[in-house]
């Protein structure tokens, strides 16, 4: 066989590297093909990457958890817990300096601490942003991400940053007279706002936005009748002590103001009624004062109380949903060795486990 007759056989590929030496009538060598790392491969590690980074920030509400994730999370979760708890520390500090027309000095730990904090907060926002599409909610590359930037402690990750910056970017401008050092030094006292980071480990607010949503109403009548009671008491006491004190009790205003102290039992001394008729009203308005504050109290503790039951009733429904999937597919792992038609129906139903998950 020639040599053409050889290159026609042969097909034709751009990964593929044909050579071809004819000796004595015989094809000798062939290179292997090379290989390359698929499109479809890279984003698929790139889709894995950004789902474990999502699960490691979110490890407290993840239902699909995995061990090495897990200790991550946690060391992550006390070393941003630390952060917080140094810069609440330095701030609460630089609030006990004393206030003066002098530049505000600072040490190089400070300096070096001060850019650290802003780094790793900095790398947090950016790490959620970027993992946030992992969420069923926020799919969307765009939408999903600016819907995410949109939600309540998302705004808060921004506000925190915003001291950081201020502060790195605005020091030497606002150092050179005394109005910019007491300027700078209320950015430095800002960053006390990144405790509201704690938030995000143990969503407080999360469990009391659903108790005032479960006690709404209940809430409300309280709200009213405190009202009531804060504006009827100030006008009666407005004219059972304004002929007496005229220049203590001046308006209704005022007077509400002593109903507020007198409710909430503060005492603060400023207005004290000195007729009969002024101390007897003010006794049963701060008895009934004792009353009022016990409604909210017991509306707020019975509220957290069916959100806990509520949260337990979830978590233990999802433990006998996962013990029931593991059964099943031990049973369906168990038929499935034994008899080829329940393979295929085992290898379906892990697809659908793994699409649910």
């Amino acid at each position: 066989m020639a040599r053409g007759e050889h290159q026609q056989l042969l097909p034709k590929s751009d990964d593929i590297d044909v050579q071809l030496s004819v000796r004595d009538g015989l094809a000798t060598t062939i290179s292997t093909p090379k290989r390359r790392v698929p499109r479809v491969h890279r984003a698929r590690s790139c889709a894995s990457l950004r789902a474990d980074i999502w699960t490691l920030l979110h490890y407290r509400t993840s239902l699909k958890q995995r061990s090495g994730l897990q200790r991550a999370s946690y060391i992550f979760e006390v070393c941003v817990l630390v952060l917080i708890t140094l810069n609440v520390v330095l701030a609460m500090y630089v609030s006990a300096t004393p206030l003066g027309n002098e530049p505000v000095t600072k040490s190089d730990w400070y300096e070096m601490f001060l850019y650290v904090s802003t780094a790793l907060f900095t790398v947090e926002y950016l790490m959620r942003l970027w993992s946030c599409i992992e969420d069923k909610r926020f799919t969307h590359p765009v939408c999903g991400r600016l819907k995410w930037m949109l939600r309540p402690m998302s705004v808060i990750d921004l506000v925190v940053l915003i001291p950081f910056y201020l502060e790195i970017l605005l020091e030497h401008q606002l150092a050179v007279s005394s109005r910019g050092v007491l300027t700078l030094r209320g950015f430095r006292l800002l960053r006390i706002m990144s405790f509201l980071h704690l938030e995000r480990s143990y969503q407080a607010m999360k469990n009391l936005r659903e108790i005032f949503a479960l006690k709404k109403e209940e809430l409300a009548v309280v709200t009213y009748l405190t009202i009531v009671i804060v504006l009827t008491s100030s006008t009666t006491i407005f004219f059972l002590e304004n002929p007496a004190q005229p220049e203590v009790f001046t308006s209704i205003g005022t007077c509400s103001w002593w109903a507020i102290e007198t409710i909430t039992s503060l005492g603060y001394g400023d207005i004290v009624p000195i007729t009969a008729a002024g101390r007897a009203f003010s006794s049963l308005l701060a008895l009934w004062g004792i009353i009022l504050f016990t409604i909210p109290g017991a509306v707020l503790g019975s509220g957290f109380v069916e959100v806990m039951l509520k949260k337990q009733e979830q978590k233990n429904e999802q433990a006998m949903e996962e013990s029931i999937r593991t059964s099943l597919t031990r049973e369906l792992r168990t038929l499935s060795s034994s008899n080829i038609f329940f393979a295929g129906t085992f290898a379906e139903f892990t697809e659908l486990a793994v699409l649910e998950c």
